[in-house]
This record gives C-alpha cells, sequence and structure tokens, in this order.
C-alpha cells in the first residue's frame, strides 16, 4: 500500500462484547458509507492483533507508511478507546461510534449513532487536542476512581460474560454493600502535599459521570489538569447521602468532601484497596496518576460537521 493510500484509511476497532446486541449493524453500516467516500476501511476485534498493530508502529520508527490510519474509530465504549488509546501514537486522529452502556467519553465529545454525521466528521479532516490521564504507566480518558466504585467494577467484570447492560450492575453493587470494609486510603496531590485521609477518590479527566452525575463542576478536558473529589464517610448509608448530594449538587460545600484540582495525584493505603480506569479494573492501590496535557487527538464534534 503507498502512502497516498495509507492517508485515506480508516481502522474500525470494535469491540463485540460492548453494551446492547445490535452494534455489528452500525459497524457494517459506518464501514459501507466510509468506503462509498473512497477510504480503504480495515476492521479489528482481537486485542492482541490489534495491540500488534499499533504498539509496533509506536516503537519503531522504521515501520511502514501502512501502519498510520488516517484515523481510527473506536466501536465500543469507554473502555475500548481507553484501550485504544494506550496503543495509539499522540497525534493519530480517533472517533468514537458509541456501543457500550454509558459511552461517557462520546457523549462528552459529541459522537452518537448517526453514521452519516460521522462520516462527515471523519472526511473533514478536522481534529482537536485532548488531555489524558495516566494512572501507573496507563492512560485513563474519563475517570479513575478507587474504593467503593472500583470494587464494583472489579465484580461486574469478574462476572462478565457476554454483553453488559445497566441490570448487570445490580447484583454486584448489592454484593459490594454488603461486603465492602472501605479502608482508609490516603491522597497526596501537587497542591496539596499532606495527605487528605479519605475513604472514596475520584480522578475526573471529564465531568461527566455513570447515570449523568456530575461530581466536579467545571470539569475540562483540554485544561491540563485533573479534577479531585474525594468523600471521607465509611458506610454504605454515607455512600446513599453522596449520591444524594451529587444529584442535587449540595456536595461541594460538605465538610467531609474534598475536591480540587491537580496535575500530580498520589493515592495510597495501608491494606488492599482496588481501583478502576474508565469502567474497567485496574489493580489495587498504591497508584499516581499525572495529567498528560494534548496527550491525544480527536476528531473534531460530529454535531459540528455540518453547516
Amino acid at each position: 500500500m503507498t502512502a497516498a493510500a495509507e492517508t485515506h484509511t480508516v481502522l474500525i476497532i470494535e469491540n463485540p462484547q460492548a453494551g446492547k446486541p445490535g452494534g455489528l449493524e452500525l459497524v457494517d453500516k459506518l464501514e459501507t458509507q466510509l468506503a462509498e467516500r473512497g477510504f480503504a476501511v480495515e476492521r479489528a476485534s482481537n486485542p492482541e492483533l490489534i495491540r500488534h498493530r499499533l504498539v509496533e508502529t509506536n516503537s519503531d520508527s522504521n515501520a511502514p507508511v501502512r501502519c498510520q490510519p488516517a484515523c481510527i474509530v473506536c466501536a465500543g465504549g469507554d473502555g475500548t478507546i481507553s484501550m485504544v488509546a494506550n496503543w495509539t501514537a499522540p497525534a493519530t486522529p480517533l472517533a468514537v461510534l458509541p456501543l457500550g452502556t454509558e459511552n461517557l467519553l462520546a457523549k462528552q465529545l459529541g459522537f452518537d449513532h448517526d453514521i452519516d454525521r460521522l462520516c462527515d466528521a471523519i472526511a473533514s479532516g478536522r481534529t482537536r487536542s485532548l488531555d489524558a490521564g495516566e494512572a501507573n504507566g496507563r492512560l485513563f480518558l474519563v475517570v479513575a476512581s478507587v474504593g467503593f466504585d472500583a470494587e464494583v467494577v472489579r465484580l461486574v467484570a469478574a462476572r462478565r460474560t457476554g454483553n453488559i447492560r445497566h441490570s448487570s450492575w445490580v447484583r454486584p453493587i448489592l454484593h459490594a454493600l454488603g461486603s465492602y470494609c472501605y479502608p482508609e486510603i490516603r491522597v497526596s496531590t501537587d497542591t496539596h502535599p499532606r495527605p487528605i485521609r479519605t475513604r472514596w477518590a475520584f480522578v475526573f479527566n471529564m465531568p461527566r459521570y455513570a447515570l449523568g452525575l456530575q461530581f466536579v463542576a467545571e470539569g475540562d478536558c483540554a485544561d491540563g489538569k485533573l479534577d479531585l473529589c474525594c468523600f471521607r464517610g465509611g458506610h454504605w448509608w454515607s455512600g446513599l447521602r453522596y449520591l444524594a448530594g451529587v444529584l442535587a449538587g449540595w456536595h461541594r460545600s460538605w465538610r467531609d468532601t474534598h475536591i480540587e484540582q491537580a496535575t500530580r495525584i498520589t493515592i495510597e493505603a495501608d491494606e488492599p484497596v482496588p481501583y478502576q480506569l474508565d469502567g474497567d479494573p485496574g489493580g489495587e492501590l498504591p497508584l499516581e496518576i499525572r495529567v498528560l496535557p494534548g496527550r491525544l487527538t480527536l476528531v473534531a464534534d460530529p454535531t459540528a460537521a455540518r453547516p
């Protein structure tokens, strides 16, 4: 394949287990319409093959031009996009066909199921830069969280056998409510070096969270900062109180809530505490987090693709 041809290649990376069944038809439609517009289209769904396709290029300056597609479309949920971002060169444009359960990044950036509009955005060639968070060397685009929330994510992943729906979260949440012990964690930042002793910690690159919850007031994914939100209460009923507070917007003024912006964050504990990144289990503390300004290149907002 020549360099000229490669500049018109779109790689579609699809997650067949993302969200509700039926996403395959949307991916087929996207492939057809891109081909009609003159793009050469590749499709991939095997994570190991995708990683080989992308990482080999990023680590080898002599890699062939064919390994640099004009655009990569992530057809899946937030976890799929985060996976691809970890393996993609910063300058490679990414687009999103949201097929997951929540699709937080897609909602924040204006991507939806309108295939015509998505193709228009890809064809326009317009892009924007986006910050990313890095947690223990792994990128996250929306949120990293520690504590109860991460334990629920761990339980969902352990039970997963296929597509995840909103109902898939019910049993893990109930299980965690009865078993999680809310151990104390210590959070230090570049602006707050004295440890914040807390039980819950959320680090946002974007303000949107599951079910439309907004923990931070005005999170900006291109301001070179991360938004930290901590809750100190260590009981399940504290979680219900915090949920009500977030829904009403009251939690920001509570004495047992801590909110700040930072560029570097360290989270530690004296016992095993799980963390999650963009809806996927990450492991256990300790955790070193930093912001990477402009780390990603995204296709410009599809809603602005047409006059």
